[in-house]
């Protein structure tokens, strides 16, 4: 007797990742299923909603004795955390000047890291689960310039998705400079589109290149004009940048570091020192509020002795961490407990994206319609 069609989906769509792309050679059906928008969709939020959050962290670091850039998956087991190495596509992108711009609903977003050649606009769309990989179309800012002094100067990235217009989207920001003179450009790919458009932007000068993705925006931290430290935005829905003002640090009288990071949904603002043995770090949270953004300080942590520098939030509120071994450092800020994770990397590598696994392809939406579309005719 066979499952009704509804039932049947409902009970692959609990399936991990890896095991639906197997049985998807089973029967046609099922491999229809699994390229369905609606049911990679519903996969998703299956795996979103998990109450076992096991799997959800993905560690990058530098190997200390190869030199390449590791990505792994943090797993806790019976006998405490490891990792799961995940096999990068190194047949297109170089291990050793690797960056992992972002990661968003089990896609990773790759591209060639600062020290790298700074005009190479060669950047991946991953998804491990599905072992499945995508080379984006030549960027409209390209090495081509009409004057041959003009120099780039930097390169950032971002990369989200906005659920209003259900689309992915990769931000390139490139610094420019000509005779002392300094000025950016910046460009969107549209997974929809499949296609880079320039964006206009405003004068700003990006020197935190982590990037930060909630609610349909990107966050990065840089100076304005006179060197005025902001927050820069940039909504996916419309391609528009924005700056938001930081809180007030003046009562710090020490040389302090700043870093962005996501938890429940808020986007908090992490401020360490970075001289002397110990660390002293201040959270704060942002809040909305009838147009208005407010800063509330959440935390106050330290000092701490053994501490390189904090990375991110997690998912209960911990703070990552990165010791000065190179060691990844859960800290619980209630009970101020640290638990030390060993990872054979080097020091001042180490970073942290939350990862889900899903079905989503690399190809994007308007080719994977195409392809359904196909099949129901």
């Amino acid at each position: 007797m066979a499952f009704p069609e509804h039932l049947t989906a409902d009970i692959l769509s609990r399936l991990p990742a890896k095991s639906l792309v197997r049985f998807s050679s089973v029967r046609k059906e099922w491999q229809a299923l699994i390229r369905d928008p609606h049911f990679i969709s519903q996969h998703l939020n299956l795996n979103i909603a998990k109450e076992d959050q096991s799997g959800r962290l993905l560690v990058k670091y530098r190997c200390n004795v190869t030199r390449k850039n590791v990505i792994s998956l943090l797993l806790h087991g019976t006998h405490g955390y490891m990792l799961s190495k995940l096999e990068i596509p190194s047949s297109v992108m170089d291990s050793h000047h690797l960056k992992l711009v972002g990661s968003c609903n089990g896609l990773l977003c790759l591209a060639h890291d600062k020290s790298a050649h700074l005009w190479s606009p060669m950047i991946l769309l991953w998804n491990p689960a599905i072992r499945e990989f995508s080379v984006l179309p030549d960027s409209v800012i390209d090495s081509v310039n009409d004057d041959d002094n003009v120099q780039a100067r930097g390169i950032a990235h971002g990369f989200g998705y906005h659920p209003l217009i259900d689309d992915y989207k990769v931000v390139r920001i490139v610094s420019l400079s000509c005779f002392g003179n300094a000025w950016i450009r910046a460009e969107v790919y549209s997974s929809k589109m499949d296609c880079w458009q320039e964006v206009n932007t405003f004068h700003f000068e990006i020197y935190e290149h982590s990037c930060t993705a909630l609610n349909g925006l990107l966050y990065w931290i840089a100076y304005g004009k006179g060197d005025r430290e902001l927050i820069v935005s940039f909504d996916m829905c419309d391609d528009v940048f924005g700056e938001l003002q930081l809180p007030d640090l003046s009562f710090l009288d020490t040389p302090m570091c700043t870093k962005l990071a996501e938890l429940k949904q808020s986007l908090y603002l992490i401020v360490y020192t970075f001289s002397g043995r110990q660390r002293e770090i201040y959270v704060w949270k942002m809040i909305e509020h009838d147009a208005e953004v407010f800063w509330k300080r959440e935390w106050t942590i330290g000092p701490l002795l053994g501490i390189e520098r904090p990375l991110g939030c997690g998912l209960y509120g911990e703070i990552y961490m990165e010791s000065r071994k190179g060691d990844l450092v859960l800290y619980n800020p209630s009970s101020e407990e640290a638990k030390h994770i060993p990872i054979c990397g080097l020091r001042c590598s180490l970073e942290v994206h939350f990862y889900v696994e899903s079905l989503v392809s690399t190809k994007g939406q308007r080719e994977v319609l195409q392809e359904t579309n196909k099949r129901i005719m």
